[in-house]
């Protein structure tokens, strides 16, 4: 059976709330965003690298926001560069026709949905990596 990007949205929402905690990939205690990536796929059988710069690597490029699927891994520069990969989520739906879309991730406020439209996100956003290339 092959995964789907509904699967790995559906195993991401269970640890909804949790808090965001540095380094952890805990379903008891939190997450940080590349752990969250890291365990979600992880329960589905699928080996990903544990930091948001390597996962940035992994998979096939999706060239435009509205190619983006839901499973699809988004990045965005880190809060204190605006050159290099720190965060990492993983989209819950798409806008075909505009490319805004939402992403599931662990941000300061634990594991929670964001719009790429937030300009905090929308400024910082790098570009996508499809994992689930079968699909």
């Amino acid at each position: 059976m092959s995964v789907t990007g509904v699967d790995v949205i559906n195993v991401a929402k269970k640890y909804m709330g949790l808090p965001y905690r540095y380094g952890m990939m805990n379903p008891k205690r939190g997450f940080d965003c590349s752990g969250l990536v890291h365990y979600v796929f992880k329960q589905l059988n699928i080996t990903l690298t544990r930091n948001s710069r390597a996962q940035y690597q992994e998979g096939e490029k999706v060239e435009t926001r509205k190619e983006l699927r839901t499973g699809d891994l988004v990045f965005f520069t880190g809060v204190r560069s605006k050159t290099t990969v720190g965060h990492v989520g993983i989209v819950t739906e798409v806008n075909p026709e505009t490319g805004e879309f939402w992403f599931i991730h662990a941000g300061r406020k634990g594991v929670c949905i964001n719009s790429s439209s937030d300009g905090h996100y929308n400024r910082r956003y790098v570009g996508a990596r499809r994992i689930l290339v079968s699909i």
